[in-house]
């Protein structure tokens, strides 16, 4: 079945299948929906790790034992067939129809310096159109253009902007428990994040396209230097398979990067306020004996020392930084408000947790990653 009739399968099934929810059936029609709602999740998860595992060359031996790999590797090329790379023109004109008709309050507010869309259309190169459903590429192209460019014009943690990022990409500011099966399940990660407010279209292009449009908006960029003496572990690529993933390796020293200029702009800002010995007095007791823990046995495996704080859990940034006495007195001037900083953090979390047990990382979660990583570094002076 091609994925033109798949939809249209989908539509002619749905009225029915709302009729019978209401009567209060589940019957194997309500069932064949569902598998092909799930089918349209497990493709939009899988267009960047499958290309992965394509490159790597591990997808030819998986393919040819057929089954399910093969099936989705099949459904995944009809998938990508639909998008195109349209010519200059015809994008420009739907570019312009969807600014007068269609367009998301991000790009209404850059609506005088449109320049940056046309530019950003201009340079792409890789197949992004949808041609079944042309407004909805380009909207979401438009967004991630507008993200990219906002970050690189108005402060990070600016109160308007961070309205116009949570319509795209959720409300992340209230304290969250997190399911665990988010951890595990890369189909239940999207649907967490999808209940939160992110727009699935952000990310529903091939790979190819969606990386490219990430460069283009300049959300991507060279991950931040290492600072090792805030500990950082380099990933290894031990044999072949580690070509497979590639994307949770570089998610992975991303954010291992990230921390370490986290750390020592946190170190650095209490000490200067508070001297050398401020996470004596600084930090909630437990939190202090958890890093002498870790650093005791770092010490007892031939490690070498490294300031306290580098033996700290992603976890543990938030509650430092928001403490009210730590908030007040340091990083309220540089974050504006500790609801900002929760949400930021709290998207980039479950990639942490993913990457620190190899799961599989989807556009979804690299979408959080850049934008999330870009906003922090700039707003503590990482650029």
């Amino acid at each position: 079945m091609t994925d033109d009739n798949f939809k249209k399968l989908t539509a002619q099934l749905q009225p029915l299948v709302d009729i019978e929810r209401a009567l209060g059936g589940n019957n194997a029609l309500t069932r064949i929906a569902e598998d092909m709602e799930r089918h349209e999740k497990v493709l939009s998860a899988a267009y960047g790790p499958m290309e992965e595992l394509r490159r790597s060359g591990a997808f030819i031996a998986l393919a040819e034992q057929g089954g399910a790999i093969a099936e989705l590797q099949k459904q995944l090329a009809l998938s990508t067939e639909r998008f195109k790379l349209p010519e200059f023109k015809l994008a420009t004109e739907l570019m312009e129809a969807y600014r007068a008709d269609n367009a998301s309050e991000l790009v209404k507010h850059f609506k005088d310096h449109q320049d940056y869309l046309r530019r950003a259309t201009e340079a792409i190169r890789s197949p992004w159109l949808d041609m079944q459903a042309q407004m909805r590429s380009i909207g979401a192209f438009a967004d991630i253009q507008s993200m990219g460019f906002a970050l690189q014009n108005i402060p990070a943690f600016d109160d308007r902007l961070t309205e116009l990022l949570r319509i795209d990409l959720g409300d992340w500011q209230d304290r969250i428990d997190f399911p665990k099966e988010i951890f595990d399940d890369p189909l239940a990660r999207s649907a967490f994040y999808k209940g939160r407010g992110f727009d699935p279209a952000l990310t529903a292009f091939p790979t190819d396209a969606f990386t490219e449009s990430l460069d283009i908006a300049g959300l991507r960029g060279a991950p931040p230097p290492i600072i090792d003496v805030y500990d950082y572990e380099e990933v290894t690529k031990e044999d072949e398979q580690e070509v497979a993933f590639a994307r949770t390796n570089a998610a992975h020293d991303r954010l291992q990067r990230f921390e370490t200029q986290l750390r020592q702009f946190i170190d650095g800002q209490m000490t200067k306020e508070f001297g050398d010995e401020w996470v004596k007095h600084r930090i909630p007791g437990p939190m202090r004996q958890r890093w002498i823990e870790k650093r005791e046995k770092a010490r007892a495996q031939g490690e070498a020392d490294h300031p306290l704080i580098a033996y700290a859990d992603f976890s543990d940034y938030l509650p430092i930084i928001t403490q009210k006495n730590n908030w007040n007195e340091v990083f309220k001037a540089v974050f504006r408000r500790p609801t900002f900083v929760q949400e930021s953090f709290q998207r980039l979390y479950p990639i942490r947790i993913c990457t620190m047990h190899a799961r599989m990382i989807t556009q979804d979660d690299e979408l959080y990653l850049y934008v999330e990583i870009k906003r922090v570094l700039s707003v503590i002076g990482i650029e």
